[in-house]
């Protein structure tokens, strides 16, 4: 089941959100993602949170579309919202999970949600978190991409190192290297080809697309 999961970051792009939208079987707003999709003319078919994000008003408007479940948690909690939206995800069977609205100005959050993209490796579901400028991957295995204009590709191994990592189809070239955790050598190459495979034998990578 393909997944949309909004939360409250920043969304800029309400293009980029109508297209996954129209692209997903189940779309869960966290808290205040569900702003972001009223403003473009969509909605949920699950919101949940602590509501900290919505007001009275809108909050009473949504209770009253039928078509919107709605779960509540209470603000003293373990988990944010968008852990707990894709704790949800996982549990109804989400196969493949997009999440907008996970970045923005707020690098603690932002930082912490790129660390939930380990749930989706632990459950083995594609996944990754998408905005304007990027689209990042949390991987234990191997990815393959298509070429996107304009872009960067940049790979940046999970404490304590990633080990075997090879790539295909990009400029700049590894073969069964060891990344440790701590340097940049992986920013910033290049498409070389149409599509482009990027593996790890043990450890954690994050691959980034990304364009000014």
């Amino acid at each position: 089941m393909k997944t949309l999961i909004v939360g409250s970051g920043s969304v800029s792009d309400e293009s980029l959100l109508i297209r996954y939208h129209q692209w997903a079987d189940l779309v869960i707003a966290a808290d205040g993602g569900q702003m972001h999709l009223k403003k473009a003319g969509l909605n949920s078919h699950v919101l949940l949170g602590d509501f900290d994000s919505i007001n009275a008003s809108e909050l009473a408007e949504i209770k009253a579309h039928n078509s919107v479940e709605l779960i509540t948690f209470p603000k003293d909690k373990d988990y944010t919202d968008l852990e707990l939206a894709i704790n949800l995800a996982i549990e109804r069977g989400a196969s493949k999970i997009v999440l907008l609205g996970a970045s923005g100005t707020r690098l603690d959050h932002t930082t912490a949600n790129i660390h939930l993209l380990y749930k989706l490796v632990e459950n083995n579901i594609e996944g990754y978190i998408e905005d304007e400028h990027n689209r990042i991957y949390l991987i234990n295995k191997a990815l393959t991409i298509e070429k996107q204009a304009d872009c960067k590709v940049s790979i940046l191994p999970l404490p304590p190192l990633a080990k075997g990592v090879s790539t295909k189809g990009l400029t700049y070239k590894l073969f069964e290297a060891d990344l440790p955790f701590g340097i940049g050598l992986g920013i910033s190459n290049e498409f070389s080809e149409q599509t482009a495979t990027i593996s790890v034998k043990d450890g954690l990578l994050l691959v980034f697309i990304s364009k000014d």
